[in-house]
């Protein structure tokens, strides 16, 4: 691991939401739940195999949505050692008030920073030159989602192409929704923000609210149909179309 200070600056307003994640005890159950609600779910079971994880996705038009749940609790709490992402903690984070949510950030421009004291970390599905830079203070602090700020490459823009069919299919849902256009998490915390989750505030990349329990709201579509699709108590998801 290694750790960085870039300077605060105005292009740390320039980030949007890439992708959105959710820790789960429920990894089955979770799956068939969105898809229940109209959300089709790509077939391929993603093997995050160092970090003791498996996880299957959601695609849309511009993000995707991530549910991650635990295979292997002792290499989940090796890497948990070794990077300081608490995934264990935010797996069981409905019952000790820790977020299970966390925000993948892509720049607007190549030359933006997130926040001071960043760490970058490397995964094995990576290539070595590219890395993940995540704020250190906004880790640290489990009550809120964690952020984080991936590699141009790896961004959901990067590589969806909706003109090919196989690309199209991952996009097409029975719900009918295609474009995320807002996302507010509420926590379950009286403690301050940290500055990282506090640019992202700002600047309207995602609302923060305090609340008795964590939950993801998700609007697509402007919520033009003004629909609500919940998929609790098995996901602290709400789905507004």
């Amino acid at each position: 691991m290694q750790t960085t200070s870039p300077q605060i600056s105005a292009d740390d307003c320039f980030l949007e939401v890439d992708h959105i994640f959710i820790c789960t005890t429920k990894g089955t159950e979770s799956v068939s739940v969105l898809e229940e609600l109209g959300l089709y779910c790509s077939n391929q079971l993603v093997q995050h195999v160092k970090q003791g994880t498996a996880s299957k996705i959601i695609f849309f038009e511009n993000t995707y949505l991530e549910v991650i749940w635990i295979e292997d609790k002792h290499l989940v709490e090796q890497q948990s050692e070794l990077t300081d992402v608490q995934t264990l903690t935010r797996v069981r984070g409905q019952r000790i008030g820790a977020s299970p949510f966390g925000i993948g950030l892509r720049r607007k421009f190549d030359e933006s920073k997130l926040v001071s004291h960043s760490t970058l970390y490397w995964a094995e599905w990576m290539p070595t030159k590219m890395s993940i830079s995540f704020a250190a203070e906004n880790l640290a602090n489990q009550q809120e989602p964690f952020c984080f700020v991936i590699p141009d490459c790896a961004t959901i823009k990067n590589w969806l192409d909706p003109s090919l069919t196989a690309h199209q299919q991952l996009i097409s849902h029975p719900l009918g929704v295609r474009k995320l256009t807002s996302v507010k998490i509420i926590i379950n915390s009286d403690k301050d923000l940290t500055d990282a989750m506090s640019v992202l505030c700002v600047n309207s990349a995602v609302v923060i609210e305090r609340g008795e329990s964590p939950l993801l709201e998700l609007t697509f579509d402007e919520g033009i149909r003004k629909k609500n699709f919940d998929a609790r108590p098995i996901l602290p998801i709400l789905f507004k179309c």
